[in-house]
């Protein structure tokens, strides 16, 4: 059977030339006016031209190709942001990426999230990426429970064939011809490695009848057969290089140069690429420019071919080389030309650009109904870029706004419908459809739209009580409901008698209407250091209403043990504030006799509920965790602290019951550091405050006039000597760092100097003062350090050398160092009671006595 072979366009320099001589001739009139006004109106209306330029090159260039290709990464910033960007923006594949995890194990280079409010924001910052790298992200919702070290350890998490489930369903959903991977199956990260198992998995699962049958049975759901696989070459490790020098001698490597220009946007696909790599900014600092020796290349091996597929030709140029559509569907994807030229040469002439496409449709190319497995998805991608060329064509564009950030259920949703004409041909708006909580609904709106004339709308829609509530977004990671409802207003145009669907839609989010987005603190941990002080929750609450609300904070069940009396408080419109809550004597006193008898062998908590100020049904509830930890401190310790990117050193050393200070840059160059026993710096403190590196030379003259001073955590690139980065050594003896890290949260604690007094005052260590850590024991451990060091603790993963530079201490002049890589911020957040009873011995070191 003879096939075709579908073929890629390019923009022509013909095209680039107009788009550049219309810039320069608004710069011209610009200068010569003379009037700042009417330079910025020029700028403004080439800024406009030039962006709708490229819109409709994008769309005709996406209409020349009906292919898909689909990336799978494990975490939001391990896509290959390069490739998509080349594969959109130079050849018009539709590109989309599947996530295993939403990051929410990693850490946070901008504030103080975790965990699910990290993912939340990361998951964010993965769809404003994907918006420059012209993609689409999806997201099979794995848990990210922190580094691994092998994809067995994935799998315990995640479940194995629960992980396939997932990745499966999106490939039969959205059905890739190609999948690229940056995974391998052996290299790097455990979750790294159990994603690229899961790909060459989920390739011939997709396909098998016989696996996850009851998917078939949803809508939209189907066998699907992607036709190649590749890895990228060296991403990771070398776990694959026998792999990839076969591929190699072979002439099965795709080379992706992503220093080319994009003359249309007038940047480089890297330069494309690192704007949205930049958006990954929980996961940053990120490089600013280019180097100028240009981005490397990128390299892919063929990893897998689907049988019966046609092979990948030897030295191919793209993923895509020599895949063909059966020969009948030529008809039906014959792109027109004008003047037997590319309609991307026309840009400049959108109105001949139109009528082409019309002319083609006309004659039954690019719109077949045709629905049989193999070519459906095409048609059915292809059908929906040809509505988009048509709408850029017909500079007809559409605009669906909320006109409040949050909606509350069972009140009034609000949005502005914008229709505007800039082309040069009257529309006739023959319907338009709204898509919402509601189903479907015919909206009325005005039948003609001039050239040049712009039409606004309200719509109004209800909210109803059981619409899916998806803030504080932190609670929904899980459940699909993470980016809201999504609302979408279908509108039917008519230019010239021709009818074409415009498309305008926005993502909204839902909330209670009073929404408690955080306490502080929460675990609330008791010791003996604070058991018999005053203790205030912060609970901060969101009113959504566009009315006050007189509201109360009161226990889940006043018969509770832990019950306490309704505190009042009032919220005005749109606001949020936060509301101060005191625990009552009687319940301190029932904690503290608790904590006494038993430690807190059993969890506790306490529970509150939000009512309105009238009424006995609660609108809203959380839950306070409540932590013992023996954990004491020398008396009358007086400490400064340099926050990094959270509280979590002010809570805990709340809890312990320390005078503490947070230090200002201006503190530690110009203040009187004599005022404190101990200095804590917090974990990549270095990195958070870069001018800390000119003053650090004060530190450690405060340490060798007497001060303890503790370092917690840097990577190696915020630590290391660098002098390019004018960083000499930063501790008072030499400490180099490394990568190693220990990532089983049990693995097992030595203590290597028993004697230290780090593990005796005023708190004897025990080995039980390890258990219940949460993700893992320490990162960038030092590999090496100067012999004046003491290191009282070993742990080590399975299998692996013991790490012994967790935590070093030294004494320096009259005062003493601390420089730890184990992950205290983590166990102190999560309150976890040894960790407590160890940090107080840290900042407890100078002291200790007689050195």
């Amino acid at each position: 059977m003879r096939r075709i072979q579908m073929r890629f366009t390019l923009a022509s320099a013909r095209a680039l030339s107009r788009g550049f001589l219309f810039l320069l001739l608004c710069a011209v009139v610009s200068l010569f006016a003379g009037s700042a006004a009417l330079a910025q109106q020029s700028i403004a209306i080439s800024a406009d031209a030039q962006s709708e330029r490229v819109a409709l090159h994008q769309s005709l260039l996406d209409l020349s190709n009906p292919w898909m290709v689909m990336c799978v990464a494990a975490h939001p910033d391990d896509e290959d942001g390069a490739t998509l960007t080349v594969l959109r923006r130079k050849y018009g594949v539709h590109t989309v990426t599947v996530f295993s995890t939403y990051g929410e194990g990693g850490q946070n280079a901008i504030g103080p999230e975790l965990y699910e409010e990290l993912g939340a924001i990361r998951a964010r910052e993965t769809l404003a990426a994907a918006e420059i790298q012209g993609s689409e992200a999806w997201f099979l919702a794995l848990r990210d429970f922190g580094f691994s070290k092998s994809a067995e350890e994935a799998f315990r998490i995640w479940g194995h064939n629960e992980a396939l489930r997932r990745l499966v369903l999106k490939i039969r959903t959205l059905q890739p011809d190609v999948i690229i991977t940056n995974h391998d199956e052996k290299s790097g990260h455990g979750h790294h490695q159990a994603t690229g198992r899961l790909v060459l998995e989920a390739l011939d699962a997709a396909a098998d009848a016989r696996r996850f049958p009851e998917q078939l049975r949803e809508p939209g759901v189907r066998l699907w057969q992607p036709q190649r696989l590749f890895v990228r070459v060296n991403y990771d490790g070398t776990g694959s290089r026998s792999l990839e020098e076969a591929a190699e001698r072979e002439g099965k490597l795709i080379i992706i140069n992503p220093n080319e220009r994009d003359a249309v946007r007038g940047k480089t696909y890297a330069e494309q690429a690192l704007q949205a790599l930049q958006r990954h900014a929980s996961q940053g600092p990120w490089p600013q420019s280019i180097p100028q020796k240009g981005a490397p290349l990128i390299r892919y091996r063929l990893a897998r071919e689907a049988a019966g597929s046609i092979p990948l030709p030897s030295k191919a140029q793209t993923f895509l080389d020599e895949l063909r559509l059966p020969a009948q569907a030529a008809a039906m994807f014959a792109l027109p030309t004008i003047e037997n030229r590319p309609l991307v040469d026309f840009t400049a002439q959108p109105e001949r650009v139109f009528d082409a496409i019309i002319t083609a449709r006309k004659e039954r190319r690019l719109s077949s109904q045709d629905t049989t497995n193999k070519i459906e998805p095409h048609l059915r991608l292809t059908r929906e870029r040809l509505q988009r060329a048509l709408a850029a064509s017909s500079r007809i564009t559409a605009t669906l706004t909320p006109q409040d950030t949050v909606f509350v259920p069972k009140t009034q949703a609000a949005f502005s419908l914008t229709l505007s004409n800039q082309g040069r041909r009257a529309a006739t708006i023959r319907g338009v459809q709204l898509s919402s909580w509601q189903g479907v609904s015919n909206i009325n709106f005005p039948s003609r739209l001039l050239p040049g004339a712009t039409i606004k709308r309200t719509l109004t829609i209800r909210v109803p009580s059981n619409a899916e509530i998806n803030l504080p977004r932190a609670a929904h990671l899980y459940d699909e409901r993470l980016f809201g409802q999504q609302v979408r207003a279908l509108i039917n145009v008519v230019v010239k008698d021709e009818s074409f669907a415009l498309h305008a839609s926005t993502q909204v989010d839902v909330a209670p209407a009073v929404e408690v987005a955080s306490i502080s603190p929460s675990p609330f941990v008791l010791t003996p250091g604070n058991i018999n002080q005053p203790k205030n929750f912060s609970f901060r609450l969101i009113n959504h209403q566009r009315a006050p609300f007189a509201g109360r904070v009161g226990s889940g069940n006043p018969a509770d043990r832990f019950s306490f009396s309704n505190v009042a408080f009032n919220l005005p419109p749109s606001e949020a504030r936060n509301i101060t809550v005191r625990m009552p004597d009687a319940v301190v006193g029932v904690l503290a006799f608790d904590a006494w008898q038993s430690s807190f062998a059993k969890p506790k908590s306490i529970q509150f509920m939000i009512y309105p100020a009238r009424s006995s049904k609660p609108i809203a509830q959380g839950t306070i965790p409540i932590v013992y930890s023996d954990a004491r401190v020398a008396p009358n310790l007086r400490v400064g602290y340099i926050r990094s990117f959270d509280d979590t050193l002010r809570d805990a050393l709340n809890a312990l019951g320390v005078q503490a200070k947070e230090l200002t840059m201006e503190d530690v160059k110009a203040g009187d550091l004599r005022l404190y026993d101990t200095i804590i710096v917090d974990n990549r403190g270095y990195q958070a405050h870069p001018e800390l590196v000119a003053s650090n030379s004060r530190l450690l003259e405060y340490v060798h006039a007497g001060g303890t001073l503790i370092v917690f955590y840097h990577k190696t690139n915020e630590w290391n000597p660098d002098a390019e980065k004018k960083r000499t050594q930063l501790a008072p003896y030499p400490i180099t760092l490394g990568t190693a890290r220990v990532t089983d949260e049990a693995a097992p604690v030595s203590f290597t100097e028993g004697a230290s007094v780090l593990l005796n005052f005023p708190n004897k260590i025990e080995r039980e003062d390890f258990d219940n850590w949460i993700q893992e024991r320490g990162l960038y451990y030092p590999k090496e350090w100067d012999a004046r060091y003491g290191a009282p603790l070993s742990t080590a993963d399975a299998g692996e050398a013991p790490l012994r530079g967790g935590l070093l201490a030294a004494d320096y002049g009259r005062g003493r160092y601390i420089y730890t890589s184990m992950v205290w911020y983590r166990q102190l957040r999560a309150g976890i009671p040894g960790a407590y009873r160890v940090f107080a011995n840290m900042i407890s070191y100078g002291r200790a006595g007689a050195k």
